[in-house]
C-alpha cells in the first residue's frame, strides 16, 4: 500500500517536474530572444555587389573610400564630406585637381596612409575606427584586409552594368543609399544620364561602320607600360557607345601591348586616361624612350586627347559620365553635335547637380588636367 502511494506521489512528481524545466526553458529562450533581439536593433545586413552579405551598424557614422575611388564624387554628391574619415590617396590626387576640390576643399586634409601603393594596412586602417570600408570588387585584397581586422567592407562592381558607365553610377548610389541607411531621391539624376544615353544613340543610329573612327584609350602609359583597353572595359563602352571603333577589340581587358601593335592598328583618334601622367605632348613629341609615335594617324592629324578630368577622372563610371558619353559623341561625329555647345552643357550641369557656377577657366582645367592627378595611384 505504502509502495502504491509512492508510486502515484512519483507520478504526479515527475510531470511537475518536467512542467517546470519547460517553464524554465521557456524563459530562458525568451530571454534569449530579447538579447538577440537587441543585438538584431542594432545592425542590420546588405548585400553588396560582390555578392557578399555584409553586417552594418544600424547607423553609419564613419566611412572609410578605399579601392573604389570613383565612389567618393556620388558620396559628395549624396552627403557632402560628413561622415568621411579616410580616403585612398589616388581619390585625394584626383580631388585636388579637380572640380571637386571646389565643392569640397576638406578632402584634402582627410587621412591616406591607410593606404600605400593600393594596398590596406589594417593597423593605420584600425586608428580610423570605421564603420564600414568601400573597396572595388577587382580589388578583392581590402575585403580580405577589412574583414579580417573586424571592420565591415563592402564592395562595388566595376562592371555592375556590363561597363556601362552611366548606368553603373546610378546602381553605386543605390548601393550607397543603401549602406548608409537612408533614402535619397536619384531620379533628377537619373533621369539626366537615360537623356543624354538616348539622344547620343538616336543621332548616332544611321552612321555606317566605315564612317566611325577608329579610336583608341591609352590606359597607363610609361617606359615600361602601355595598357590599351580591350573588350570588357570602361575603353569599350566609352568608344562604341560614343560612335566610334575601339581597334583594341581583339583583346579582352586592358593586357600591355606594344607600339607596333598599334601601328598596325593606326587609330584616328587616341585618347590618354588621368590613370597616366602622360599628356598629348608626350605622343607628340616622342618624350618616352622606346616609342615612336611619328607615323599614327591620331598623331599626325593631332588627334591625341587627355581626358577631361571633371568631378573626377571621366575614364571611369563617376557622377560626370553622362557628361563624358556627350563630349566623345561629339569629337567623333562633330556635325551630328553641331548644335550642342558643350561649355554651357557642363556649366548647366553643375549648377543643377554640384551647385557651384564654372567659370570659363574651370572649364579649361577640365579639358586639359595637369599631370598630377594620376598621383598616388599604383604603377
Amino acid at each position: 500500500m505504502i509502495f502504491t502511494e509512492k508510486k502515484k506521489a512519483n507520478k504526479i512528481l515527475i510531470p511537475v517536474l518536467m512542467l517546470s524545466v519547460l517553464l524554465s526553458g521557456c524563459v530562458q529562450e525568451k530571454a534569449n530572444q530579447g538579447t538577440n533581439a537587441a543585438a538584431d536593433e542594432s545592425t542590420r545586413t546588405i548585400v553588396d555587389q560582390v555578392g557578399n552579405t555584409v553586417v552594418l551598424p544600424k547607423e553609419i557614422n564613419r566611412v572609410v573610400i578605399a579601392s573604389v575611388w570613383p565612389l567618393c564624387s556620388a558620396y559628395c554628391l549624396m552627403f557632402g564630406t560628413d561622415k568621411l574619415v579616410g580616403l585612398d590617396p589616388a581619390i585625394i590626387s584626383a580631388a585636388e585637381n579637380s572640380m571637386l576640390i571646389k565643392i569640397a576643399p576638406e578632402l584634402s586634409n582627410l587621412p591616406s596612409d591607410f593606404s600605400k601603393n593600393g594596398s590596406l594596412n589594417a593597423e593605420e586602417l584600425l586608428k580610423l575606427k570605421p564603420d564600414v570600408v568601400l573597396y572595388a570588387s577587382g580589388v578583392m585584397e581590402d575585403y580580405e584586409v577589412a574583414t579580417q581586422a573586424g571592420i565591415p567592407a563592402v564592395g562595388f562592381s566595376l562592371s555592375a552594368k556590363n561597363f556601362n558607365a552611366v548606368e553603373t553610377i546610378n546602381s553605386w548610389m543605390e548601393l550607397l543609399a543603401e549602406v548608409m541607411n537612408v533614402s535619397y531621391d536619384t531620379s533628377k539624376f537619373v533621369e539626366y544620364g537615360n537623356k543624354m544615353q538616348a539622344l547620343v544613340a538616336d543621332r548616332l543610329k544611321d552612321v555606317k561602320e566605315e564612317d566611325k573612327p577608329a579610336a583608341m584609350i591609352i590606359h597607363k602609359y610609361s617606359a615600361t607600360t602601355l595598357a590599351i583597353p580591350g573588350t570588357s572595359t570602361w575603353g569599350d563602352y566609352w568608344i562604341t557607345a560614343s560612335g566610334a571603333r575601339n581597334v583594341a577589340n581583339e583583346n579582352k581587358g586592358t593586357p600591355q601591348v606594344t607600339v607596333e601593335q598599334i601601328y598596325k592598328w593606326n587609330p584616328d583618334r587616341i585618347y590618354i586616361t588621368n590613370f597616366s601622367d602622360a599628356v598629348p605632348d608626350d605622343l607628340y613629341n616622342n618624350t618616352l624612350e622606346g616609342y615612336d609615335w611619328s607615323n599614327v594617324g591620331a598623331v599626325k592629324s593631332h588627334n591625341v586627347y587627355k581626358m577631361p578630368l571633371g568631378i573626377y577622372r571621366w575614364y571611369v563610371t563617376n557622377t560626370d559620365s553622362a557628361l563624358t558619353l556627350l563630349w566623345l559623341a561629339k569629337q567623333h561625329h562633330t556635325a551630328l553635335f553641331a548644335d550642342i555647345d558643350m561649355d554651357t552643357e557642363i556649366k548647366k550641369y553643375y549648377k543643377e547637380f554640384y551647385r557651384i557656377d564654372l567659370s570659363d577657366d574651370d572649364i579649361r582645367e577640365i579639358y586639359t588636367p595637369k599631370r598630377d592627378a594620376a598621383r598616388g595611384i599604383k604603377k
